[in-house]
């Protein structure tokens, strides 16, 4: 309900009555975003190519960007070329769970198992094609190419513990709309899905683990073209 709140706010400012302004030329400006990030981790204790444990975990978080992009308009198309970049990170919050280990000569042992990790140094580039539905307000899509670090870290009993950097790449798709103000102050509101590439960490004892990262978002924008 949150993200929905959030949509239809950036809706009702890009249909408020101001002056028109034309939607083409170079623009900076910053953004909002409330994102919900699916990770579906998978462990495989001795890499041999059978998984040993799923589990499947959600975190919501707001993170903020900037960016800056360049629209070539027509008479009724555009198309709008940009970068987008997040200067914080983005945290998967730390999970645990107990555990029994049966070792040799049936001796157990018990502990804590933890996995967390974050994700920095974010940019997106995309493209967004746009038709203009009314004299300053323009619907778009958006197809982007998204690249940052992500950190893995875990403790466990069964394997050696994990604290590695990985590069995650991911295709971004999306929706929305934009309406620039007289000033040429703009204002834009988008919905978007990024599908990340599968990421693996293993140990120095042969545990591989995996994680596969989606994110959803809902993003609030606002800038000024030039």
């Amino acid at each position: 309900m949150k993200k929905l709140i959030t949509f239809l706010t950036g809706l009702f400012l890009v249909f408020s009555p101001v002056t028109s302004y034309a939607a083409g030329g170079f623009a900076f400006g910053i953004s909002a975003s409330d994102n919900t990030l699916d990770t579906a981790g998978k462990e495989d204790t001795d890499n041999n190519g059978t998984i040993d444990a799923t589990k499947t975990v959600t975190d919501d978080f707001i993170v903020g960007s900037i960016f800056a992009e360049y629209t070539n308009m027509g008479d009724k198309f555009g198309i709008t070329l940009g970068v987008d970049y997040i200067p914080f990170d983005a945290d998967i919050d730390k999970r645990s769970i107990s555990q029994t280990s049966l070792g040799a000569a049936g001796a157990s042992s018990s502990g804590t198992n933890s996995v967390e990790g974050s994700v920095e140094d974010h940019y997106t580039l995309y493209i967004q094609p746009g038709y203009m539905i009314k004299p300053s307000t323009m619907l778009y899509g958006t197809l982007g190419f998204a690249s940052a670090t992500i950190n893995g870290k875990s403790t466990s009993i069964t394997h050696t513990n994990i604290n590695q950097d990985k590069d995650l790449e991911g295709t971004k798709i999306g929706v929305g709309i934009k309406h620039v103000y007289g000033s040429g102050l703009f204002v834009k509101a988008d919905y978007s899905q990024t599908d990340y590439d599968a990421v693996s960490f293993t140990t120095s004892n042969n545990t591989k683990a995996t994680a596969d990262l989606d994110n959803t978002s809902f993003a609030i924008s606002l800038g000024k073209q030039f």
